[in-house]
């Protein structure tokens, strides 16, 4: 048994690794992948046609000639419509779904506001609502539906699938058997595997797909959204889920327990209630008599006063906008510094809703940075905004599948 297995998991190896060089994007010919992997072309040449007659890889047309004048060589690329990926992420007010080529480029998306009624079984039906029109979509095509994901709020345990708890749809309880419930009702028509995972988790993969983190093996996201705050951490390339799935939750992080802002969770003073839109638009509406001038104010009631308001104030130059945004920035270098000194990582990738506040906000967290903890030690760790809008979610969501797929199947 074992003679015969190691020639299959050996051809197994070199079609992944042929197949691996070919998805970062390149069209390449027999010669230089040949060269690349150490592989004789006669292997690399049996390996592109068994990839082509399953349509995995297509041809790409002529390359260049030699130096030396050569035959030009025949080149190859990878067929990103081979299959596809259904990706959707609920979010605190809206569901965007997604469906995406093997390299997680977006091909559909819609974006349906969750409404009044957040229940679980609302939340489901537009789930299979929405994964049904896709898929009906894609029949004609002959495209393979390769796997779903749901992309959650909250505390999530991928492994079970299950989301622990969600502080925006506490409706759900806790505990909810989510990826059991979704493939119930979504019915044994839908073989593809189903993933689902906390949001910012999937969102620092997209980092390093799509975004600011491409090679980077240690570092973190932080999404603010106007309420609530999370992580998704990098370590030595492996991303990290904690023994209760808890690892990257730097919104409760407890930044003044003693006279802090209460946050939705129940408990006061956590990192995202004080960078939260109800202290920080409390704080504008107490200032208004001293600041009556401000851009922020003009023509708005203070009900009308929105958290883009006030990085976008910011960024323009408003003094009042500026000071709340100095205040935000306060608590960020207090709990970006807890992280730099327990994780030390080389990139922190700020998502989210302070990303309106430009140059301003981020040059404060730079230079800030430089005099927490250890004043004297320099931090080497890079700050920089995300360039990746709500997509981020879907499209890490989608990398993800795509990367299990590749990893788990036997192509050969």
């Amino acid at each position: 048994m074992k003679s015969g297995g190691k020639p299959k998991n050996l051809k197994q190896n070199n079609t992944r690794a042929v197949l691996e060089i070919l998805r970062r994007g390149r069209d390449l010919s027999v010669a230089e992948i040949s060269r690349d992997i150490k592989l004789s072309k006669t292997t690399v040449k049996k390996i592109f046609d068994s990839l082509l007659s399953m349509d995995l890889i297509r041809s790409a047309g002529k390359g260049d000639s030699t130096d030396e004048g050569g035959k030009k060589p025949e080149l190859y690329r990878f067929n990103k419509e081979y299959g596809y990926v259904i990706s959707l992420h609920i979010t605190p007010d809206a569901l965007i779904a997604v469906s995406t080529d093997l390299d997680a480029d977006i091909a559909w998306l819609r974006k349906t506001d969750i409404g009044h009624d957040r229940g679980i079984d609302t939340i489901m039906g537009k789930l299979v609502e929405t994964i049904r029109s896709f898929t009906s979509q894609k029949a004609p095509t002959g495209q393979v539906l390769v796997g779903i994901v749901v992309v959650l709020p909250g505390l999530v345990d991928s492994t079970r699938g299950v989301s622990i708890y969600s502080p925006h749809y506490p409706g759900w309880g806790r505990d909810l058997p989510f990826a059991e419930i979704l493939s119930r009702r979504l019915g044994d028509a839908f073989s593809a595997p189903l993933f689902v995972d906390n949001a910012n988790r999937y969102q620092a993969i997209a980092e390093t797909q799509k975004g600011v983190a491409a090679g980077c093996k240690n570092f973190c996201i932080v999404d603010a959204l106007s309420e609530g705050l999370g992580s998704g951490i990098v370590l030595h390339g492996e991303l990290i889920q904690g023994i209760q799935s808890i690892s990257g939750e730097l919104g409760h992080m407890t930044l003044d327990p003693y006279e802090g802002f209460p946050c939705i969770c129940g408990h006061k003073g956590c990192f995202e209630a004080m960078v939260s839109a109800r202290r920080i638009l409390g704080l504008a509406r107490e200032a208004r008599p001293r600041y009556p001038d401000s851009s922020l104010f003009a023509g708005k009631a203070d009900a009308e006063i929105r958290l883009d308001d006030v990085c976008e104030g910011a960024a323009a130059g408003d003094s009042l906008c500026r000071s709340l945004i100095d205040d935000v920035a306060r608590w960020f270098l207090i709990g970006l510094g807890n992280v730099i000194m327990v994780n030390d990582p080389e990139l922190i990738v700020l998502q989210g809703v302070y990303v309106k506040a430009g140059t301003y906000f981020l040059d404060r967290i730079r230079e800030g940075i430089r005099h927490i903890g250890l004043p004297d030690v320099e931090k080497k760790v890079r700050i920089e905004y995300s360039i990746m809008g709500e997509e981020r979610g879907v499209i890490g969501g989608a990398a993800f599948v795509i990367e299990d797929y590749f990893n788990r199947h036997v192509f050969f």
